[in-house]
């Protein structure tokens, strides 16, 4: 296989690019890039959602990071555990904070892969207030997402990568789960 290319097609407004999905989707029918894409939303205070199909991997990735799990229990208990110490006003307020810091350290804990380097990228191509319909395939899927949009109001950004560059951004969804195959394809 070829080494494959990263396309974004940008749209006005963070619900533009389903909207603009879902009106290329009755016009094409089914192609073989339709579970291969990702939306990405860029909205307000800089915080980029991504979630889809990407590098074969489903993802639902929030740049600010997931604030509630292992960490965000840890430091609930354990703030509750010290306020024991100060009676029910206490219990309240170490819940409130240990589970404010444990929030914080789950935030900062995840997706470490995806957080510098591809979200400033993606920031370079979907600005804020907008979003995007994103596929990494091979340049033949890359070029029908490409001709599928080419009637919508999107504006087109597309990056031939090294094999190197593709590793790196599968390797960082490796940890997501794998996305589910087509129809009968087994």
């Amino acid at each position: 296989m070829s080494d494959p290319d990263l396309a974004l097609v940008t749209f006005e407004r963070t619900e533009g690019a389903e909207h603009a999905y879902a009106d290329v989707l009755d016009a094409v029918g089914q192609a073989p890039w339709e579970r291969e894409i990702t939306f990405v939303e860029h909205h307000g205070h800089d915080r980029i959602v991504i979630r889809g199909t990407f590098a074969g991997h489903y993802v639902d990735i929030d740049d600010e990071g997931d604030v509630i799990g292992r960490k965000t229990a840890e430091g609930v208990v354990a703030g509750a555990a010290i306020g024991v110490l100060l009676g029910p006003a206490g219990i309240a307020a170490g819940l409130v904070l240990g589970g404010t810091v444990g929030g914080l350290a789950e935030a900062d804990s995840a997706v470490p892969e995806l957080r510098g380097a591809f979200f400033d990228a993606i920031r370079a191509d979907v600005r804020e207030g907008s979003s995007a319909v994103m596929l990494l395939a091979s340049p033949d899927h890359v070029d029908a997402m490409v001709d599928a949009f080419a009637n919508t109001k999107g504006q087109v950004a597309r990056h031939s990568l090294s094999a190197e560059q593709a590793e790196v951004l599968r390797a960082a969804v490796s940890g997501t789960p794998l996305a589910a195959p087509p129809p009968g394809a087994e």
